[in-house]
């Protein structure tokens, strides 16, 4: 018997698809990595953003709670409190009576774990105290300091609550109220300045809303 031969020979199911399928080239690969990469570096570059203003908001904070702290601790323990600004630290000591030897307690500082992307390219600096107080508007319009603190200051408070520049080198009039400006210069052309306002009365209080246009 002669056999037949149909002209299916080799016929799958699905074959015609499999002929048709092909991978991805290597230029939709490359294409693919390098949109992966931009959004990957997008998505970094927001976390670190967000990162740095938690940073900024924490010390600004830490640094008002750090003068609360020294105008305590002078009445509390009926003792000198000396306030040490430098470009990137504020330092808190107390005189010890008994001992007559000073002793901190207390520091902000720009160089520890939960503050050192602020340190990173100078992004944010101390720029040190001035004489007086000013609403946020007035500061707008009154030139405040220029640049970091370069010698440290003192602001020194006494067992009564009353606060005075202990080596005269920014204010000549004791008690008469003072501000501490802190420079957030992480945008290339403008700085944000925030104030730290010491009020005669013991009012201490914080704005971080002042911007100006850097020189």
């Amino acid at each position: 018997m002669q056999t037949v031969h149909s002209g299916c020979d080799g016929f799958r199911p699905g074959g015609a698809r499999l002929a048709n399928a092909r991978g991805f080239t290597l230029i939709e690969l490359m294409v693919t990595v390098a949109m992966l990469s931009i959004l990957a570096a997008a998505a970094l570059t927001g976390f670190r953003q967000d990162q740095v203003r938690s940073q900024y908001k924490r010390f600004i904070d830490d640094s008002r709670s750090a003068m609360v702290m020294a105008r305590n601790a002078a009445i509390d323990d009926q003792t000198l409190v000396d306030v040490t600004v430098a470009a990137d630290s504020i330092t808190v000591e107390r005189l010890d009576q008994t001992t007559d030897v000073w002793e901190q307690i207390g520091r902000v500082a720009l160089d520890r774990p939960t503050t050192e992307l602020l340190e990173l390219d100078d992004r944010v600096c101390i720029y040190g105290f001035a004489s007086g107080v000013l609403t946020p508007r007035q500061a707008e319009e009154a030139p405040p300091p220029d640049d970091c603190v370069g010698t440290e200051q003192v602001l020194r408070f006494q067992a009564d609550g009353t606060f005075s520049d202990r080596d005269a080198a920014f204010t000549t009039i004791d008690n008469a109220g003072v501000t501490l400006w802190i420079a957030n210069r992480q945008v290339t052309g403008s700085t944000k300045l925030a104030m730290i306002q010491m009020f005669p009365g013991g009012l201490i209080r914080a704005f971080d809303k002042t911007e100006i246009e850097s020189p």
